[in-house]
């Protein structure tokens, strides 16, 4: 999962630059963990881990944040220098549908979040909680 899997789609139709708003997010060799559960279902609770370069030019252009989710608009984004706030809703045709709300702090060589969604299914209504971590282990 990538820097950008930890926005998930938080910033895919705006640069940064265009926000004027620099994160506090120190370009390197990123770790990232995420731990997903499904609450209320048998499914297992979910790991995993990444490593990924984010170099300073990623940053000023958005591009860690630049991801292209088919079917789904960020409908509310707060993003600031110590973290973002978002909200995603998500809809396909085969019956899926999904909201999203996101909240990610920025600490320079850290990162954490955690991301909340409520899916509607084929199968019936599904609830998803993701805990994400980060941390900067080098340089690239």
């Amino acid at each position: 999962m990538k820097l950008r899997s930890l926005a998930i789609a938080a910033a895919a139709v705006l640069p940064l630059s265009a926000l004027a708003v620099e994160p506090n997010i120190q370009p390197g060799e990123w770790e990232l963990n995420s731990v997903t559960t499904f609450p209320g279902t048998p499914m297992p609770e979910q790991t995993e881990s990444s490593r990924e370069c984010v170099t300073a030019e990623d940053l000023a252009e958005g591009l860690a944040f630049d991801v292209d989710v088919e079917g789904c608009e960020i409908t509310d984004m707060d993003l600031r220098e110590g973290g973002m706030n978002y909200s995603m809703s998500c809809q396909d045709d085969e019956g899926f549908e999904m909201t999203m709300d996101a909240e990610l702090l920025f600490m320079g060589d850290q990162t954490e979040g955690t991301m909340q969604a409520q899916m509607l299914t084929p199968m019936g209504p599904m609830e998803m909680h993701m805990e994400l971590d980060g941390r900067r282990i080098g340089d690239c």
